[in-house]
Order: structure tokens, then C-alpha cells, then sequence
């Protein structure tokens, strides 16, 4: 190599790659729109927020012959705007708000709409996930669904809170108040009825609680102020059970009108598990199979609504993810370390998602399980990285076991995640026992019973 020729080759010139491409500043009440200087005199215009304006910010996109537009993820004021433009046949990118950071001392709207233009005219923008309409609908009525069991929750907690102010301790004796026994009691309580005999004489035959314990639980005092603050929240516990009984509806009838990809109807799967108590109004387990022609709810850790609900966050195939490892990635499952001066600085933080939570949440319920290969593996990892790691490896597993079985249309099979029993492995094995059978005095012999088979006795 001469001396006047550089030790390598210069970097390539960051080249424009779309030419009729666009930005988008989105917000509340007004659109920002940035277009290549080229294909008007006035490149930035500002729309309304109302949908004339994003009628006219559309039509103003298709005269100048703009075919992809790139837009921030903005509360949900995307949304609408989205779909217009989508509809209108124009590609639209959305894209994370961190990853168009705009540098210090140019943060307005203007400049912002400017920026996200020249990172997507550049090809320096990747877009988020965004799935088909039908499953959008789909993961509305399940994300309500979920607020709703939530709110449920947190209304419930009022209603022990107000039945603690009176010195009841009724949801100290009996399992659930929201169950039968509860609810006869506290619906008696709000028309009137203060006698704790007449009271306890309303529990469910199921009801673990004796008639006695209920007595001595339901005496306490009758405050009005108690009194209302218990109407209240019981009131507001029942509306959002009819709001969830009514989602149930509206997604019963979503799914019976959606495609279905398999032909068996899926009312021969065996049962996951008992039903809870706040489980779909209709069959989840069936809906999930007829939708995907996988039966989700068969492996381990993961039941019927788990399998639905994480259907809406993913959609019925996972063609959006090429490979196994783009879909643990897009989920945070994988390791993402922040490497610099060759040294491991830690992992960057991931963006928090819906369908890998549920994963974890999956994964947590797996641990303690005997004579399972996932709660093993759990156990294994939390020895050495401790529970948060296990959990998150237990995740990627189920994640890469969903993968396998939208891509190769097969059922989950548990006895292959058993790992081989190699030499090595019975040889470590081997050893603790001896180890163990010293302590007591006795020591392992090997004996052989048939060709290819072995039997380890113990003798002192």
C-alpha cells in the first residue's frame, strides 16, 4: 500500500434512498408534515387534528406522489391517521419516538416533522409492528378487558376495606367475597339485613367456613358513612362485571366472523386446566385453535386466555417475524449488552411489551412444578442468575416453542424439551449419589442385567 493512500477505505456516503417519502409530527390537535423539497414549493405543512384535515393532509400526500410516510408512535393519536393513509394505498412506517430523537436545541414541531423526514428518506428508520385490522379489533376488546378485570380488582379491595371499617372480617373467613357466599352476604348487608345469624345462614354449600365462624365474622357495627362507601364500591365492582361479560359478547361474535384457519373446529382438545373466575364467556381454548390451527393452550404454563390475549398482541401467524430469533427479539427476550472499549457495560434496557409479560407471567407460574422440563430449567438458570433471569429465559423458551409450532403446524410435544442424558451428564449424577451413598455408610456397584442395560445397587 503506497504512502499517500488512506490504511482504509473511507465510509460510505449516507445516501438518499427515498425519494417520494414523508414525515410525520404527530399530535393531539394538529399533524405535521414534511415532504422531499423537491416535490413542492412548500415542504412542511401543518394540518388539523379534525377529519377533514386529515382527509385533505391525505389528498395532499397522494398529488404529490408520496408512497411512504413515516410517523411517531404518539399516544394514540396515530391511530386514525394511520389507518386514512394506509386505506389511501401509501406505505406508512411507525416508528418508536426514541429512535427519532431529534439533537439539542431543535425541538419544535416543525423541526421535529424535518428530522423524521431525513432519517426515513435516508433508510435510517425501522418500523413498529403493526398488525392487520381484524386483529387491531380483536386486541381492543382484550385490552378493555383486562382494564375492566383491574378495575374489578382494585373495587373489591374497597369493598374489604369498607366490611374492615365495620369490623367485619368476612374476607378473612371465606376464600373469595367476589364468589357465592360473598356476594349473597354483602347484597343481604345493602338491603338491610343486620342480623349475623340471618346472615351467615347465606353461605354457599361449598363454602369451607362454618356457620359459626361466619356469626362471629359478620359482628361489627352498621355506620352510615361505612355503609355507603360499601354500596358504592359493590356498585361499582358489578358494573365492571357486566362490562366484562359484555366484551365477552362483542368478542364471541368477532370471532365467530373471522377467517378461520383450521378446519377442525377444536372441540375435541383436551382441557387445559379447571375454569377460573374471570375466564372468557365462551370456549377460549376452541377460539385460539380455529383462529390459528394451533392449539396454544396445550403447552405448558400457558391456558385459554393466555393463548387469546396474547393473540391479540401478535396476531394468528407470525409471518412478520422471519425467523425465531427476529421474534424473541422484537419481544425483548434476547440479550441486548451495551458493549464499548471492548468491555460489557451491562444490557440496555428494553421496551416494556404486552405479549412478552405474558410469557413471563407464563414462566412464573411454571416454577416449583415437579417433573417439568421448563420449571427444571428454571430452577437451573435461578441458581446461577437468579429468579428475574430464570423467568426471562423460561419466556424465550415458550417464545421460541410458540414459533416452532405456528411454523411447523405441529402439536406441543413436552417430552422434547427433556434434555439427552449424556455421558457427562450421568457421570455428574453418578458421582453425587456415591457422594450421598458414603455419607450413609454404603457404597454404588454396578451391575448388568441385560446387554445395553444397567442396574447401580447399594451395599454397605
Amino acid at each position: 500500500m503506497g504512502a499517500d493512500q488512506p490504511p482504509h477505505p473511507p465510509p460510505p456516503t449516507i445516501r438518499k434512498v427515498r425519494f417520494h417519502a414523508a414525515g410525520v409530527d404527530v399530535g393531539a390537535e394538529e399533524h405535521w408534515f414534511c415532504v422531499d423539497p423537491s416535490l413542492t414549493d412548500q415542504p412542511i405543512r401543518r394540518f388539523g387534528g379534525f377529519t377533514e384535515d386529515l382527509i385533505t393532509a391525505v389528498a395532499w400526500c397522494q398529488q404529490l406522489g408520496v408512497t411512504s410516510v413515516a410517523m411517531e408512535a404518539t399516544g394514540i393519536y396515530w391511530r386514525e391517521l394511520f389507518s386514512r393513509l394506509d386505506e389511501a394505498g401509501i406505505a406508512v412506517m411507525l416508528v418508536d419516538p426514541r429512535r427519532t430523537r431529534n439533537p439539542r436545541g431543535r425541538k419544535t414541531d416543525m423541526q421535529d416533522c424535518r428530522w423524521i423526514w431525513e432519517l426515513h428518506a435516508h433508510g435510517l428508520l425501522d418500523g413498529a409492528y403493526v398488525p392487520p385490522p381484524e386483529v387491531q379489533e380483536l386486541r381492543t376488546y382484550l385490552r378493555f378487558r383486562k382494564t375492566r378485570i383491574e378495575r374489578a380488582s382494585i373495587a373489591l379491595k374497597e369493598v374489604q376495606r369498607a366490611l374492615s371499617m365495620m369490623n367485619l372480617k368476612l374476607q378473612h373467613v371465606i376464600a373469595d367475597i367476589g364468589g357465592a357466599t360473598g356476594q349473597a352476604i354483602i347484597t343481604a348487608i345493602l338491603n338491610g339485613e343486620r342480623d349475623p345469624r340471618v346472615l351467615a345462614r347465606l353461605r354457599n354449600y361449598r363454602c369451607t367456613a362454618s356457620e359459626e365462624t361466619l356469626v362471629k365474622s359478620l359482628t361489627g357495627t352498621w355506620r352510615a358513612e361505612h355503609r355507603f362507601l360499601l354500596a358504592q364500591a359493590h356498585a361499582d365492582y358489578l358494573q365492571q362485571l357486566q362490562a366484562i361479560a359484555a366484551c365477552d359478547r362483542e368478542l364471541d361474535r368477532l370471532i365467530a366472523k373471522l377467517p378461520q384457519r383450521s378446519q377442525d373446529d377444536g372441540s375435541d382438545l383436551p382441557p387445559n386446566r379447571p375454569t377460573g373466575k374471570h375466564d372468557f364467556g365462551f370456549d377460549a381454548q376452541q377460539a385460539s385453535y380455529r383462529l390459528t390451527g394451533v392449539d396454544l393452550a396445550s403447552i405448558d404454563g400457558i391456558g385459554p386466555n393466555t393463548a387469546l390475549s396474547f393473540l391479540g398482541e401478535v396476531g394468528f401467524d407470525l409471518s412478520a417475524w422471519p425467523t425465531a430469533k427476529a421474534f424473541c427479539a422484537w419481544l425483548g427476550l434476547c440479550p441486548n449488552p451495551k458493549r464499548s472499549g471492548g468491555t460489557n457495560h451491562g444490557n440496555l434496557p428494553t421496551t416494556a411489551n404486552r405479549a412478552a409479560q405474558m410469557l413471563k407471567d407464563a414462566a412464573m407460574g411454571l416454577r416449583g412444578k415437579k417433573e417439568n422440563p421448563l420449571a427444571k430449567y428454571y430452577a437451573k438458570i435461578a441458581v446461577r442468575r437468579g429468579s428475574a433471569q430464570a423467568l426471562k429465559a423460561i419466556a424465550h423458551k415458550l417464545a421460541r416453542i410458540i414459533y416452532a409450532l405456528f411454523k411447523n403446524r405441529t402439536a406441543y410435544d413436552r417430552t422434547k424439551l427433556e434434555p439427552p442424558a449424556s455421558e457427562r451428564r450421568i457421570a455428574r449424577m453418578l458421582g453425587r449419589l456415591a457422594n450421598e451413598a458414603g455419607k450413609l455408610g454404603y457404597t454404588l456397584q454396578k451391575t448388568v442385567v441385560q446387554p445395553g442395560e444397567s442396574q447401580v445397587t447399594m451395599s454397605c
